[in-house]
């Protein structure tokens, strides 16, 4: 609005001065009366009634008039000449400069109409959450569709008799160091040596899961280092850039049969960058204490889900019809859609920032003493708002009841991703082997979690808006105690459904409609748990230490991967799928009252209401 105006202020002026300038540019070309002449000695003489001229004096001088005259006549139609001349090219010009101020007015007002409308769509949501959540659709986009071919590809190459293994750059190192096997070997003929031939799928599909296991738990690992980074370093914006720019190339590089490993390592360390800058940029476009906070976490949380479900699809494609390597390729064009969107709208995200009160540290660089926060935010990023390590330290110690209760957050999201986490590996197997699916493919049980995610965070969104416009919306770590509840719901409803199956062996199928109510819960526990604990850690993060203890939350998922490998692993020793769907209920039942208990403390001791 303010750039509008401006516009249109400069225009109005302009257009003023040049008025200005045009009355008086032309008065030296206004010509005497033509019956009137000057002498040298600057007395006037006037023509008579016959047309002859006469001096002040009554003398006759039409003999010497009229040789002035002819002296003066090509003179004169010279300076006309010009002057016609200097006159078109002054309208051509006047014309130019009217149609570019008139497209100028209607540019800046169709770009402020538009902002209008998307401010009254986004009901008080900032525009910066558009920027930023268009930004991680594109970033998750590409990290889902890197995580859905990553085991299907390395199991492939190395299942393929053609394919020599040394054409990627230390995957047999990778495949001695993991599996002890040596895929270099000579590939086993299955009608020869058909235990060879088995053992050498085994450990490619072996080598193919810890290969996907470390990619997604370095992704959650890396941030932790990123964040301290990104705090004492970089800053949250040139944090992201370099992030999005070394994950763009690594998607890339992994479209490449040689680089492939170099690739996935450059978006892991590209993720750890990235994902802790954002999520602090996204925290400085509320206050504290703004009501719509945890709504715009949610709606946050939406876009990465919009990105992880039309990604499998997107790059599954892509993937028939042009091979791996485009597939890959398309995850790098997402990333790089990321980087453009950011780097393009990053102003907004700026603005958005200066009028929630929550960017004194950036503008203070700015200005010099951050008295004009939105002077400039669109002309010229600010410099990165960095802290030492040593105060770091010293804000953690001063800090320590914030410390704590970020690290409880983070216990307690450890115990979330163990069970939730079992979607992708134990879900899926029993799925497979026991849900009555009618023909579809079990990728429809993957596909169901996004799906809900999209379906159910304009409700959950709702709910929290009308209960904070009565007064009544819960703490923030009653919110997560409930998605840890919501979590535990989700597998004890699964276990009643698995009761008809005796065995893991067993032929016997149950109705779908236990996995899709399975998916619901564990759905609605997913809002309520992590958009709101990035949420509650955001809020109660010292300045000086956001990106780092954000870091650390996303650390915790690492572990969370880990130990849902672990105990995913005794899935097969359980006497019945209902008996394991029992033991997850209870763990996220175990996690739901500690939230629930640590609430009362963590108020008292730090407050963030």
């Amino acid at each position: 609005m303010g750039v509008a105006i401006v516009v249109i202020v400069v225009a109005i002026c302009g257009e003023a001065c040049d008025a200005r300038e045009r009355d008086v540019e032309w008065r030296p070309f206004r010509s005497v009366p033509r019956s009137s002449s000057y002498r040298d000695d600057g007395t006037m003489s006037r023509g008579d009634g016959d047309g002859t001229a006469t001096d002040d004096d009554g003398d006759d001088d039409d003999d010497g008039m009229r040789d002035d005259a002819n002296d003066r006549a090509p003179l004169l139609r010279s300076a006309s000449d010009e002057a016609t001349a200097a006159r078109r090219r002054e309208t051509r010009r006047e014309e130019d400069v009217s149609n570019g101020r008139l497209n100028a007015r209607v540019n800046a007002s169709t770009s402020t109409s538009a902002k209008a409308r998307l401010e009254r769509a986004l009901d008080g949501h900032p525009i910066g959450l558009v920027v930023l959540g268009a930004t991680e659709m594109w970033e998750r986009f590409g990290y889902y569709a890197a995580r859905a071919l990553l085991a299907l590809y390395v199991t492939k190459i190395l299942t393929d008799a053609t394919f020599d293994v040394r054409r990627v750059w230390g995957l047999r190192t990778l495949g001695r160091w993991l599996v002890r096997y040596d895929f270099a070997t000579t590939f086993p003929d299955a009608t020869t040596d058909p235990d060879g031939a088995r053992a050498r799928v085994n450990a490619a599909e072996a080598l193919s899961a810890k290969t996907y296991g470390a990619f997604a738990c370095l992704t959650y690992l890396t941030p932790v280092f990123g964040g301290i980074l990104s705090d004492a370093a970089l800053g949250p914006h040139r944090s992201a850039l370099v992030g999005a720019a070394v994950m763009a190339v690594g998607y890339a590089a992994m479209a490449s049969e040689r680089a492939f490993l170099l690739g996935m390592l450059a978006v892991c360390f590209g993720n750890g960058a990235f994902k802790p800058s954002i999520s602090t940029q996204l925290s400085a476009l509320y206050s504290k204490s703004d009501p719509k906070r945890d709504a715009g976490f949610s709606i946050f949380y939406c876009c990465i889900n919009v990105g992880a479900f039309f990604s499998p699809l997107i790059a599954g494609t892509v993937r028939l019809y042009f091979g791996y390597g485009a597939a890959f390729g398309s995850a790098a064009l997402g990333m790089a859609c990321a980087l453009v969107i950011y780097t393009s709208n990053r102003k907004y995200v700026l603005e958005s920032a200066a009028r929630s009160g929550r960017a004194r540290g950036e503008t203070d660089e700015e200005t010099g003493d951050g008295s004009d926060c939105e002077s400039t935010p669109a002309e010229s990023p600010p410099p990165p708002t960095t802290t030492s390590l040593s105060t770091m330290v010293r804000l953690a110690r001063e800090s320590s009841s914030a410390v704590t209760a970020v690290a409880i957050v983070c216990a307690a999201g450890v115990g979330f991703s163990m069970v939730y986490e079992q979607q992708g590996s134990t879900l899926m197997i029993f799925s497979d082997e026991h849900i009555n699916l009618h023909g579809l493919p079990t990728e429809f049980v993957a596909a169901l979690n996004p799906f809900l995610v999209l379906a159910l965070t304009p409700a959950v969104t709702a709910l929290w808006d009308w209960q904070a416009k009565s007064g009544k919306e819960p703490h923030q770590m009653t919110k997560i105690a409930i998605g840890s509840g919501l979590l535990s719901a989700s597998f004890a409803v699964l276990m009643f459904g698995a009761l008809p199956i005796d065995s893991h062996a067993s032929p016997d199928r149950v109705s779908v409609a236990w996995i899709v109510l399975n998916q619901v819960f564990l759905t609605a526990g997913e809002l309520f748990n992590y958009p709101v604990a990035l949420s509650y850690i955001s809020k109660v993060a010292p300045e000086g230490l956001l990106s780092a203890l954000i870091g650390l939350w996303f650390g915790s998922s690492f572990f969370g991967n880990y130990f849902s490998g672990l105990l995913g692993a005794t899935y097969p020793t359980f006497s019945t799928p209902s008996a394991f769907f029992a033991m997850l209920a209870m763990i996220s039942g175990f996690v739901c009252v500690v939230i629930a208990l640590a609430r009362a403390p963590l108020r008292r001791h730090c407050p963030v209401d």
